[in-house]
């Protein structure tokens, strides 16, 4: 909108500096007949990822935001 004003900063809006964790189960290869594994990607590649995921036929279980203070994760 023309002439809008909006006050803060642009910092607490960006998107593209957090990471986003997706958990897909499916077929990694013909050797291995099922996986399930963690992807951690930035915001702004997620879309890319889960088109990625669907056209290799693997499901995806969950998607969060990862935490920014102390994500640590075990695998």
């Amino acid at each position: 909108m023309s002439g809008m004003l909006t006050t803060g900063t642009a910092d607490l809006s960006d998107y593209n500096s957090r990471t986003i964790i997706i958990e897909v189960t499916g077929a990694l290869g013909d050797l291995v007949r099922k996986s399930n594994y963690t992807l951690k990607v930035p915001y702004n590649r997620m879309s890319e990822k889960v088109r990625q995921i669907n056209r290799m036929g693997q499901k995806i279980v969950s998607i969060r935001l990862a935490s920014s203070v102390g994500a640590t994760e075990s695998e």
